[in-house]
């Protein structure tokens, strides 16, 4: 079906419109009418009305001395309805398949709750799952942990020494129960970008773990492979990449673009 002219030039109004307000940056907060009308190579009277137009609607604001304009206080209100309406189960569940799929291993999103421990709100079961250790809402200490080890990571100091000091009980051999050496281990954590736990919950247990970031870089979830230490231990590297590039995919959909 042919488009009316008065259609056309409407929809061309709107995505001049979408480009005015997407030229705005970090680096640069205000722009004026002429550098609007250079970068994107349209002429000023059309910058100046679609400006006026956006100003309007709250998307933009002038300031009365420079003449220049920044975004409005209109789009914090719609990213904030934006925000509210995202559920980071929602977001990840195609991922968590998809990395189950391709690892052939459980995963699990997890979170930190209000004690300090951490709980698996959502998994993917392995295909060659002999039994479930990571059900869905488990709750466990996050020192003996993959995804424990990130959430603990990128606490604030004072939270982080909070927890460590209810103990670190020990559950096997391997278990980090000393807090200098845990705080060494999440250290790396934060310059690796991913955690590793090699049977410190349970023998024969192991899993790697990746950081899931809001719009404000936060951390807010783990994304998790586990299973059997005699599949893992040969691939931990492989699939610590993977669990990462898909939790960055995920931080990305959640709008974090660090």
């Amino acid at each position: 079906m042919k488009k009316k002219k008065g259609q056309v030039s409407t929809l061309r109004s709107v995505d001049r419109a979408i480009a005015i307000l997407k030229a705005f940056s970090e680096e640069e907060p205000e722009l004026g009418v002429t550098e609007l009308s250079q970068r994107l190579e349209l002429p000023k009277s059309t910058v100046y009305r679609l400006l006026a137009s956006l100003q309007r609607g709250g998307l933009v604001d002038q300031d009365p001395e420079t003449e220049k304009y920044r975004l409005g206080i209109e789009l914090v209100r719609l990213a904030g309805l934006v925000l509210k309406q995202i559920d980071v189960r929602q977001i990840a569940r195609p991922y968590l398949h998809s990395l189950a799929e391709t690892s052939e291993e459980t995963v699990n999103l997890t979170v930190l709750t209000g004690d300090g421990k951490v709980i698996n709100i959502d998994g993917i079961p392995s295909p060659r799952m002999v039994r479930n250790v990571g059900w869905i809402g488990r709750e466990m200490l996050p020192h003996c942990i993959s995804s424990g080890k990130v959430l603990l990571a990128y606490l604030p100091q004072q939270q982080l020494e909070r927890i460590l000091a209810k103990g670190l009980p020990r559950f096997t051999d391997k278990t980090i129960t000393d807090p200098v050496r845990l705080q060494e281990e999440l250290n790396q954590v934060r310059q690796q970008g991913y955690a590793v736990a090699q049977e410190e919950l349970e023998v024969g247990l192991s899993a790697v773990a990746a950081p899931i970031r809001n719009h404000e870089g936060t951390v807010i979830a783990v994304i998790s492979v586990s299973g059997p230490s005699f599949r893992l231990s040969e691939k931990i590297s492989e699939l610590a990449q993977l669990t990462k590039r898909t939790a960055d995919e995920i931080s990305y959909q959640l709008g974090y673009t660090g």
